[in-house]
């Protein structure tokens, strides 16, 4: 009987407790006032070290020119990411990486991507090495751009490019650059007398494409290798740089690859391209379903290509490269004539 009394008081002590808790909390809410232990809570949580006007010591986004890159790093920045038709805030394809002993490479220097290049405010003269993939526009779309900027730029050594063979001799880099250098003859030409041109010259290394694991460079302790890969044409390639214990994989445009499999296991970073789903070319762009399906999966990578490639060669991470905005399209696409296919 005791205990059920206990109870019954205990029930109602809580009960009127409660009341008393929230009608002073409606009282002092009416009046703008408030619990003490509210107030001091508040006020620890909005107290901050920040200041409005200094700048932040720390932040989540890589300023250039904002952080040293120690002797023993490598950075990798995207210059570019996206197709021949760059916007605003998308280049074509262009990577960046630079590395604790002082050596700067371009890897593809697509459509919009000089852009970008100059604004990183990084001296021409240590933008003088571009290894190309292969030579659609949106992977070497802009080294006139960089050639001709960096002249401008104070740039005062030759800019050398790599860049593979193709089956013939008119579908190598050496051909095309050297066509790039005659599309410029009158530019180049009203150079000389008025700028210092001694940044004006070009070297180019052209290699087979057929090459497997081949060190096409090795300079400062940095060794490049090239392995084949699939796109569209004979031609085009991949690239292996190793430093200082550090492994990055670049693939510029493929089908996934054998060689890709075997060479790039374990990679630091691995830059591989993804292309749009099939369904998105047919719907968004209207591409026919065979051609969608051919150059979505055969010529390049699909979504879910890119996700088993690089769950096979396991890199410490993993980068899409070519991420696609469809352009709207007014008519639909006719089928492509294979008749008219090279090679």
């Amino acid at each position: 009987m005791k205990q059920r009394r206990f109870t019954a008081v205990n029930v109602s002590l809580i009960i009127a407790l409660t009341m008393a808790i929230y009608l002073f909390g409606v009282n002092h809410g009416r009046t703008g006032e408030g619990l003490s232990v509210f107030k001091e809570a508040v006020a620890v949580e909005t107290q901050s070290s920040v200041s409005p006007v200094k700048a932040l010591s720390e932040r989540d986004v890589y300023y250039p020119g904002s952080e040293d890159l120690a002797p023993d790093e490598m950075r990798v920045i995207a210059c570019g990411t996206g197709m021949p038709n760059a916007r605003p805030k998308q280049a074509a394809a262009c990577w960046l990486v630079e590395l604790g002993n002082g050596d700067k490479f371009l890897f593809d220097i697509g459509s919009g991507s000089s852009e970008r290049i100059s604004a990183l405010k990084i001296p021409y003269d240590y933008l003088d090495k571009v290894f190309i993939g292969h030579l659609h526009s949106d992977h070497f779309g802009d080294l006139g751009d960089l050639w001709i900027g960096g002249v401008i730029g104070n740039r005062i050594k030759p800019l050398r490019v790599w860049g593979p063979s193709g089956d013939k001799p008119e579908l190598g880099t050496k051909y095309a650059v050297g066509h790039m250098e005659k599309m410029f003859t009158w530019d180049s030409a009203s150079r000389l007398g008025n700028v210092d041109i001694r940044g004006q010259k070009l070297e180019v290394h052209e290699f087979d494409y057929k090459a497997v694991n081949q060190e096409i460079y090795n300079e400062n302790g940095v060794s490049i290798r090239t392995i084949p890969a699939i796109h569209a044409l004979d031609g085009p390639v991949s690239y292996i740089l190793e430093w200082n214990g550090l492994k990055f994989a670049f693939s510029s445009d493929t089908f996934p690859n054998k060689w890709w499999l075997e060479h790039t296991k374990g990679a630091d970073i691995a830059i591989h391209e993804c292309f749009i789903t099939p369904g998105d070319l047919v719907e968004k762009q209207k591409w026919t379903p065979g051609a969608a399906l051919n150059v979505g999966t055969q010529v390049h990578t699909s979504p879910a290509q890119f996700g088993k490639v690089m769950s096979e060669i396991k890199p410490r991470m993993a980068v899409i490269d070519e991420d696609i905005w469809p352009q709207p399209a007014v008519g639909k696409k006719l089928p492509p004539d294979a008749s008219e296919r090279v090679g």
